[in-house]
């Protein structure tokens, strides 16, 4: 081979390995170009060297403009002193990388927030001679950050409004946040001082291991409410809570417990003093009664009911009971007691058997929370001769006697007309099989004398529930079902809700409802609906 063969041999070589380079370099160009980040190389000076099309985009020029000018210009004022001392003390330090986050405005005014990641280079004897950086916009990124702090600050503050505390743990019972009732129970300030704390380490220690058990309770075997419990407060006050507790679930899986409760303290001291004083008017020696404002006895003591002869005046009209010669004093009594007059008077009343009962009456009128009148109650006080109270006393002896028993029977297992076609029966204390034989023999006679399509039976008095007292309801149910009505059953506590399931009980043919309340709710809708069905 010739040198001229030679030559241009390694010149087709040359050219070939040029080829392979000008297609690399157009490859890794187009790659800088297309990248969605800004590229950036400046010069030790910070004159701008290089922008890509991300960059000229942002920074909205062209290559041939942005060569030459200063990259600090377009960052913003506020950003510029604090990335130049940034650099100056990289360069210090003779540091290789820089990262840091500031934003560049662009000549029209459009703002771009930027992560920059830069590589310093230096010439042979250290000098710095010039940077390149690539950034990514975390504008996106920081304002979700910010929304989802807006919408966290929105939830506390909801949750903070809340009359109730509310809060929640993980799996060991520490606490992960709370709202600001808590906290005051606790006598804390923040939620960062409650935060990773047992209920050992807060005033209500003495009850953390209750707390605690129903806490497993809960994760383990599902929601506990109604929890009635105490606490300790951070001044050392005791109060009552009700407490409803449930799991507190992330895809699926418990991860701890979450619980909301009310301070219901006042509420069992009016609930207590309730019982007191109804004790004292049960087994005072006066009769009493309470009418509400269309006559309808609401309420009468033993005493006013034995005084009239009657086993039971609730559910009477009062007209029944009033004697004719009184029915005019009657009104001004009414009126007096509306204006507020104390009412100290003899007033006669009608006997069961037809004779005058003459007694000293005191009349009240009682109001609601805004003044209108919701009942009226008298006490009694029998003025009768002695002598003739000497001699009727024998011959009614025996009457009294029977008027107890029967009085003491219907107190058992009392029958309230509720509504039209409603009737319900309050179940208190423990039920025998005499007793369960007296709760049907009532349900079904006021049934059939209410003419009743819905009758309720409460059991929130009802402390034990065996398989006898089970069969017992079931049984009541079953024969009010042949009469023609639907039994509600009421107030089945969550003791006696895990005593039925338990024995393997099923209430059939009963509608089950949290309380009276709710029970009598219901049996309203039925009716209606059924008045209703029964137009069309």
């Amino acid at each position: 081979m010739t040198d001229a063969d030679t030559l241009a041999h390694e010149v087709d070589r040359l050219r070939a390995q040029i080829a392979i380079l000008e297609e690399q370099v157009a490859y890794w160009k187009n790659l800088v170009d297309t990248s969605n980040a800004l590229i950036v190389d400046s010069a030790a000076d910070g004159s701008v060297l290089y922008l890509n099309s991300t960059a000229q985009r942002v920074f909205q020029t062209t290559l041939q403009e942005s060569v030459g000018t200063s990259l600090f210009a377009v960052i913003v004022e506020e950003d510029r002193e604090r990335v130049r001392q940034a650099f100056y003390e990289a360069i210090r330090l003779r540091s290789t990388h820089l990262t840091l986050q500031c934003r560049v405005q662009s000549p029209r005014g459009s703002e771009f927030q930027g992560l920059w990641s830069i590589v310093l280079r230096y010439d042979a004897d250290g000098n710095y001679a010039g940077a390149s950086a690539t950034a990514y916009d975390v504008g996106p990124v920081g304002q979700a950050r910010r929304e989802a702090e807006a919408s966290r600050e929105m939830l506390q503050l909801v949750i903070d409004s809340l009359p109730q505390a509310v809060f929640w743990k993980d799996r060991d019972s520490r606490y992960l946040g709370a709202n600001r009732r808590l906290l005051a129970d606790a006598g804390l300030n923040s939620l960062d001082e409650i935060v990773g704390k047992t209920d050992d380490e807060l005033p209500w220690a003495e009850q953390a291991p209750l707390y605690q058990a129903d806490d497993r309770a809960v994760m383990e075997h599902g929601p506990k409410l109604r929890i009635e419990e105490p606490l300790t407060r951070a001044d050392g006050s005791r109060i009552w809570l009700r407490t409803d507790k449930l799991p507190l679930m992330r895809d699926g899986e418990v991860i701890g417990v979450l619980a909301i409760y009310e301070d219901v303290t006042e509420a069992q001291q009016r609930l207590a003093e309730l019982r007191i004083f109804k004790a004292l008017v049960d087994n005072a020696s006066d009769g009493i009664i309470v009418a509400d404002p269309n006559s309808q006895i609401v309420y009468a003591n033993a005493a006013m009911a034995a005084m009239l002869g009657y086993p039971s005046l609730t559910g009477m009209d009062a007209m029944q009971i009033v004697h004719p010669d009184s029915l005019s004093q009657l009104s001004v009594l009414t009126r007096s007691v509306l204006q507020g007059t104390k009412v100290n008077q003899e007033f006669r009343y009608c006997h069961r058997d037809g004779s005058t009962v003459v007694m000293n009456t005191s009349g009240i009128a009682i109001f609601n929370e805004q003044g209108q009148p919701i009942a009226f109650a008298s006490i009694n006080r029998d003025l009768s001769e002695q002598l003739y109270l000497e001699e009727q006393r024998r011959r009614m002896q025996e009457q009294i006697i029977e008027a107890q028993q029967a009085l003491l029977r219907e107190l058992s297992t009392p029958l309230l007309p509720i509504a039209d076609q409603v009737i319900a029966m309050p179940i208190v204390g423990s039920i025998d099989s005499n007793r369960a034989m007296q709760i049907m023999e009532t349900l079904l006679e006021g049934v059939a004398r209410f003419a009743a399509q819905t009758a309720i039976l409460d059991i929130i008095g009802v402390q034990i529930v065996d398989t006898q007292v089970a069969g017992a309801l079931i049984r009541a149910a079953q024969a009010a079902k042949l009469l023609g009505a639907q039994v509600i059953i009421t107030g089945i506590s969550p003791e006696v809700a895990q005593t039925l399931v338990s024995i393997g009980t099923e209430l059939t043919g009963m509608v089950s409802k949290p309380n009276l309340q709710e029970g009598i709710a219901f049996a309203l809708r039925r009716r209606n609906g059924n008045a209703g069905a029964r137009k069309l």
